[in-house]
């Protein structure tokens, strides 16, 4: 208040704090602009590629449409010895939010319900809150903390769900090829998927178990595979999924289709760690870029506690830091999205 009432009485220096904001507001409002016309770009761009391929006038069952991803079938029109075959791939139905968070905890190899762990999360950010601000009377880092803790929640999340993944993208290659031979070798479908889910180890053996186990109380093998590719995050895991389906409904050589799907993941494989090291070079510059300033902040409290005061003590100071987190945080997620391929 001391400080607004000493802007209006000096008229400058509230015209240049009036400019500082103009300046900013500007500044966003031509960043948000340059966002929706991008948006629009890429959503142009994506209608035009589903135009050409004909997926915006393709025919659906069951009252579901490309906007909805509802229960119901989408017709795939398909060329197979000659003649026009239609097959059924069945759409992925909503899920709720409990129902992805425990899907999240089961890719990541947690053993822990995802309840359980949210609500530890969640007492623990609450007691470190609760301690900052009543007994050492500071909010800014109360706030510090429960981010700190969400933060790295995130960084532990991510690095099990990815190091989760890579075990299941190299046993899956291996299983496709145990199938291939098995189906070679006379034995039917369900026979290999049994074979894979007894040779191989978990995650990719649990998973194939769990196919045989709905195949075996009377589930047809279409719908269990739907509902594995459901389940799974790999990419890899729904290629496998709609070609078998498709191959069921149209015909054709279910070994000659897992050898390659394999190959297919052998190639993906390569250029993911190929888009990796392209990548690396930007990712090491994005966390630079975000632990200097913050290293500087701290050397600064520690070098120099007088001159880094007014970022505490004054209403202004804390808002500078709030904007430069919130700076700091878009720009880690927009180099991230830069620094991220697509294929």
């Amino acid at each position: 208040m001391d400080y607004i009432r000493q802007l209006a009485r000096d008229p400058d220096q509230l015209w240049q704090v009036l400019t500082y904001l103009s300046m900013f507001g500007l500044i966003l409002a031509l960043w948000f602009a340059g966002i929706v016309i991008w948006y629009l770009r890429r959503s142009r761009y994506r209608d035009r590629l589903q135009g050409r391929l004909g997926l915006q006038d393709g025919i659906y069952r069951g009252g579901a449409s490309p906007a909805d991803e509802g229960a119901g079938e989408r017709i795939l029109r398909l060329w197979h010895d000659g003649s026009l075959i239609e097959t059924a791939v069945p759409l992925a139905g909503p899920r709720s939010m409990w129902q992805w968070l425990e899907q999240v905890r089961q890719d990541a190899g947690w053993q822990t319900p995802m309840p359980r762990i949210i609500f530890m999360l969640a007492l623990i950010s609450a007691t470190l809150f609760l301690l900052s601000v009543l007994v050492l009377k500071n909010l800014y880092l109360g706030i510090a903390l429960v981010a700190a803790i969400v933060f790295v929640f995130r960084i532990v999340l991510l690095r099990s769900l990815g190091k989760r993944q890579a075990i299941f993208e190299k046993q899956l290659v291996d299983s496709l090829d145990l199938g291939a031979r098995s189906l070679r070798a006379g034995h039917p479908l369900s026979g290999a998927f049994r074979l894979m889910a007894e040779e191989m180890e978990d995650p990719v053996g649990t998973m194939f178990a769990a196919i045989v186990e709905q195949e075996s109380l009377g589930l047809s093998v279409q719908d269990a595979l739907k509902q594995a590719a459901d389940r799974s995050r790999s990419t890899d895991m729904r290629i496998f999924a709609a070609s078998v389906i498709i191959q069921l409904r149209s015909g054709g050589n279910l070994a000659d289709m897992m050898e390659r799907v394999a190959w297919v993941v052998r190639e993906r494989m390569r250029l993911h760690r190929r888009a990796r090291v392209l990548t690396a070079e930007a990712q090491l510059s994005k966390w630079v870029l975000l632990a200097l300033p913050i290293a500087l902040f701290i050397a600064l409290n520690f070098l120099n506690r007088k001159y880094m005061a007014p970022f505490f003590t004054h209403s202004w100071g804390n808002i500078m830091i709030i904007a430069a987190i919130c700076m700091m945080l878009v720009g880690g997620w927009v180099m991230g999205r830069m620094a991220r391929l697509k294929y």
